[in-house]
């Protein structure tokens, strides 16, 4: 057995955690979308289950960015920069994160109703991060990914027109100050969301091209 190949192991562990936490966010953001599609007809009871199960997932989140981060200080040999590993880890785990935030402020700021602009943005979000782990999945092989760096761009282009007009809407449709305060927040946590898939997109691409 060659030294590289003694390494080989550690090397692929990385990418396979990567691929569990793009799972895992990949289950948050399911979640997300049904509580959000379904929100408005479900008991509170319901509502805090399903943000206590996002909750969860979010825990399980930061036990395998701290997994990747605990031996990325340990490892002699990286498939790519311990820096680029570093920056996806934390940005994936930045996700996970902003999905738990985004169901526990419906709960906090006892939402009675969404609006359209909630659902779509919800949407977007696991539009981006369907897309996020479909670049996870593939960055193993190193190879360009047009297709993938177009499909984000558009999906958080889209997210961010999308969080313009839901601005203008509800300044501007009378609702008091209370619930502007409520749903602006709600709106930008939802718009980090897929801009934060759009950062992770990005240092994909940094590593295929370093590779390339």
């Amino acid at each position: 057995m060659g030294l590289l190949d003694f390494f080989i192991p550690k090397e692929t562990k990385f990418f396979d955690m990567l691929e569990s936490q793009a799972d895992n966010f990949v289950e948050g953001a399911r979640e997300l979308k049904s509580f959000v599609d379904g929100y408005d007809k479900l008991s509170v009871a319901k509502r805090k289950g399903i943000a206590q199960k996002i909750k969860r997932i979010e825990d399980k989140g930061d036990v395998i960015t701290h997994e990747i981060l605990a031996n990325l200080d340990t490892a002699f040999v990286t498939p790519i920069d311990k820096e680029d590993l570093h920056n996806i880890t934390i940005l994936m785990d930045d996700v996970v994160d902003l999905i738990d935030s985004a169901s526990r402020r419906f709960i906090i700021f006892n939402i009675n109703k969404t609006d359209r602009y909630i659902k779509d943005l919800t949407a977007n979000v696991l539009d981006a991060v369907l897309q996020v782990h479909k670049g996870i999945s593939e960055l193993r092989k190193l190879k360009n990914m047009k297709n993938f760096y177009i499909k984000m761009h558009s999906i958080e282009n889209a997210s961010d027109d999308l969080y313009h007009s839901a601005l203008e809407d509800l300044f501007s449709d009378g609702k008091n100050a209370v619930d502007i305060i409520k749903y602006k927040e709600i709106y930008e946590l939802l718009e980090q969301i897929t801009d934060t898939c759009e950062n992770i997109a990005n240092h994909i691409e940094s590593v295929v091209v370093k590779h390339a």
